[in-house]
């Protein structure tokens, strides 16, 4: 006989099993649902750290290349050389620079502005100032000498790095950019294995720059993203759930934006198989012992919980340990995250060795060089060493690219072979190696150094040798900063060049001596412009006439701040500078502007003008002369000429055709500074000029010096017998005018008859000298 439904349940065992089985029913409905609930989470979590950790490695990706740009500008903007061509306006040289530093890590965009934000070159065609004035602004806001931004430019985007060039200054704005475009955005998807899109978002809708979606897929999906602003750079879901995206802003003003695509069936399908799994386990649970639903339960916790955690650290970026071996699905995840996890470490580290080495030779970069400096110039004794190849170019020239870079990457192994051993060696860019030890160096030690490195090279199968150009700086600690330890550095290097033995240590005060140079460079375009500049006039006396009826213009220029600025000084660097022509053309004008005022006054005057080796070789010269003088309405008679021997030497055939020219318009000629060079008599009977002036240091000490009358009797009579005036520089007392008038000189010029003066002064002086020259000449002479 059965017993009644009723009794059934009130029995003990009946209530026991019931017990247990609802209480094993509502375990295993909660811990499916919790389970699910907690994978579901806990894939979606992985899903949003994927797009994370692929945002951060686009960000990295993105800050490389910022660095690689700012490294590459800041060289350039630092190179002496490019800020002198800027200084100088030199509009061929800049170009040609910006495009080789452009082409050496590959920018897409290479530009450079003026200090107030106008471009003046590009390497873009489709840009003007108007696009770019923003950013100038933003700089101007934020006083910072370099701007890193991502723009939208003429209908590209680009990541673009600013930086100042100053002398001291701020003289323009170069920089350069990589395009976003969709190779960039190939090479990501290739590193995260997601999609990636560039996008604006405006009013108007978002519009797509470059993606890696399949088209029709950006058509349906991008229309219907969000206002990318709104999300705050969060992962959300976007067409329909299909996708679970991340937008990242990359720019200030939040215009230009990249989205990463991370398909939600990725993790779907493994979260789906998972809760069938679980339906399954769930109702063979029921049939189970409480024992094997524990044992079960925790065979599934424990292995998700792991992962979790293990997920987590490595979103946190901390050294995880190792998960236990697992199978199924767990296992598949397991496996996957600890992939993820050394391929992040793998990409991590590679990011890390090329922002502080050299691609080329393996040697540590200009950045981590002064980061290194940094370190220990405030605590430390510390010798730098900058070595340059001298010839490189001629190199690379002669036996291609390709073993100028070998030659460069065997000049960095034997870097790391010197002795002493360098504390750090690093390539700051071309053939330019520094060498960091935590000692002072002696002249000794650098010249066992530099022959180290003389011999053992091997380039096309052959033996080579190099001279090294070595600079060196002995810093004490807390004496400088890196950037002018570097800048230093560089003086001394140029020094070395210079040298014999191609060594040269940096000594106190070459750096204030070349700051000066930079100030005179940059101020002399100003300065002839704001008339800094004058002439004064020397007057050269006739000894047979005894009358004076020319001079000679000698410039002056009395700077601001640094007050008198020797005429040699600054028309040397002018020279080296190319501004040599600006100078020339100034002095032309000046002086023929004042021999027309003086005619109009009825002094008949001839003015000599010093010409440079610079401007004997420019054909224009006798064009623009007879243009000047057409002007001002002048006889070519009231110019004269005088150029050096050494601006001969420079080119003597053009230069003889170009004197050849002038002579034929009427021009005085004359040689000056003559018997100081070491081709005078060889060229002297070639070339088309009047008159030879003999250098002054062969009369000062004329009544004293018989080697110095000799040379003065001879080189008289000489030029003489070849139909030649002679004029005597540097008269300074009686004895020596009665010396130059028995040797039949006929000019003299210098301090005994007058110092250079003004204009003024010498039109009064002139008056003075021609109403007393007669009686105050035999006076003296008497004497």
């Amino acid at each position: 006989m059965l017993p009644q439904r009723g009794q059934m349940f009130d029995s003990l065992r009946s209530r026991l099993v019931v017990s247990l089985v609802s209480l094993l029913t509502i375990l295993a409905l909660a811990s499916g649902l919790a389970t699910l609930n907690a994978m579901k989470k806990d894939s979606e979590q992985q899903a949003q750290q994927v797009l994370k950790v692929a945002a951060n490695v686009f960000l990295q990706a993105l800050e490389n290349r910022a660095d690689q740009l700012t490294n590459s500008v800041s060289i350039l903007a630092s190179d002496f050389g490019f800020r002198r061509a800027v200084a100088t306006a030199e509009q061929e040289t800049v170009l040609s620079v910006l495009e080789n530093h452009g082409s050496r890590v590959n920018a897409d965009l290479v530009l450079l502005l003026s200090p107030e934000g106008d471009l003046l070159t590009s390497t873009s065609t489709d840009l003007d100032s108007t696009d770019l004035k923003h950013v100038f602004l933003q700089n101007k806001v934020n006083q910072s000498s370099t701007v890193n931004d991502i723009l939208v430019l003429a209908g590209n985007s680009y990541q673009l790095v600013l930086v100042a060039v100053k002398a001291p200054q701020t003289i323009a704005w170069v920089g350069m950019g990589f395009s976003l475009n969709r190779e960039l955005a190939e090479q990501i998807k290739g590193i995260t294995g997601l999609d990636i899109s560039f996008t604006t978002n405006s009013d108007r809708g978002n519009q797509t720059l470059h993606s890696t979606l399949h088209p029709s897929i950006q058509q349906s999906l991008l229309p219907l993203l969000p206002n990318l602003a709104d999300t705050k750079q969060l992962p959300f879901s976007s067409n329909e759930d299909q996708f679970l995206s991340l937008a990242l802003t990359l720019d200030q003003q939040q215009l230009l934006w990249a989205v990463l695509h991370y398909p939600s069936a990725r993790w779907l399908e493994s979260y789906q198989q998972t809760r069938h799994q679980l339906l399954f386990i769930f109702g063979v649970s029921l049939t189970l012992a409480l024992l094997l639903a524990f044992f079960i339960a925790r065979s599934i916790s424990q292995p998700l919980r792991l992962l979790s955690d293990f997920a987590s650290q490595i979103g946190q970026g901390l050294n995880t340990t190792e998960l236990p071996l697992a199978k199924g699905e767990i296992g598949v995840l397991g496996n996957t995250l600890q992939k993820m996890q050394l391929d992040i470490r793998s990409r991590e580290a590679e990011l890390l060795f090329q922002a502080e080495h050299d691609s080329l030779t393996g040697l540590k970069n200009r950045g981590a060089a002064e980061r290194k400096m940094a370190e220990l110039l405030s605590t430390e004794h510390v010798a730098l060493l900058l070595l340059n190849i001298k010839n490189f170019r001629h190199i690379n020239d002669a036996l291609g690219f390709a073993n100028g870079d070998s030659l460069l990457q065997q000049m960095a192994q034997r870097l790391h072979q010197l002795s002493p051993k360098p504390l750090l060696a690093a390539r700051l860019g071309g053939d330019e190696f520094l060498l960091l030890y935590s000692q002072y160096l002696s002249a000794m030690q650098l010249e066992q150094l530099q022959q180290q490195l003389h011999s053992g090279y091997l380039l096309a199968d052959s033996p080579l040798s190099l001279k090294t150009s070595i600079g060196a700086y002995n810093i004490e600690p807390g004496s400088v900063h890196a950037n002018d330890a570097i800048r230093r550095l560089d003086i001394a290097l140029s020094h070395a060049k210079q040298q014999p033995g191609l060594l040269a240590f940096y000594q106190q005060g070459q750096d204030e001596s070349h700051q000066r140079e930079l100030t005179i460079l940059r101020d002399l375009p100003g300065a002839l412009q704001q008339n800094q500049l004058f002439v004064m006039y020397q007057p050269k006396v006739d000894l047979r006439e005894k009358k004076c009826s020319s001079a000679e213009a000698l410039i002056r220029w009395i700077h601001p701040e640094l007050g008198f600025v020797p005429p040699d000084e600054f028309i040397k660097l002018a020279e080296h500078s190319g501004n040599i022509a600006l100078v020339t053309e100034w002095i032309l004008t000046t002086v023929v502007s004042q021999l027309a005022l003086w005619y109009q006054q009825g002094r008949a005057i001839t003015v000599a003008v010093n010409l440079s080796a610079h401007d004997l070789t420019n054909p224009q010269l006798p064009t623009h002369i007879a243009t000047l003088l057409k002007r001002y309405q002048l006889p070519a008679s009231v110019l004269a000429l005088e150029v050096t021997e050494g601006a001969v030497m420079q080119d003597p055939k053009q230069v003889i055709q170009i004197l050849t020219e002038l002579r034929a318009m009427g021009i005085e000629l004359a040689i000056d500074d003559f018997g100081t060079g070491q081709s005078s008599l060889a060229y002297l009977k070639q070339l088309p000029v009047h008159e030879v002036k003999i250098d002054r240091a062969f009369i000062k000490d004329i009544e004293h010096n018989q080697d110095d009358a000799l040379i003065v009797s001879a080189t008289t009579q000489l030029a003489h017998s070849l139909g030649l005036k002679v004029t005597a520089e540097g008269l300074e007392n009686y004895a020596g005018l009665a010396l130059l008038q028995r040797y039949h000189c006929d000019k003299v010029q210098g301090y005994f008859f007058s110092k250079p003066l003004t204009a003024e002064h010498f039109s009064e002086w002139l008056q003075q000298f021609s109403k007393q020259s007669p009686q105050w000449f035999e006076q003296e002479i008497s004497q």
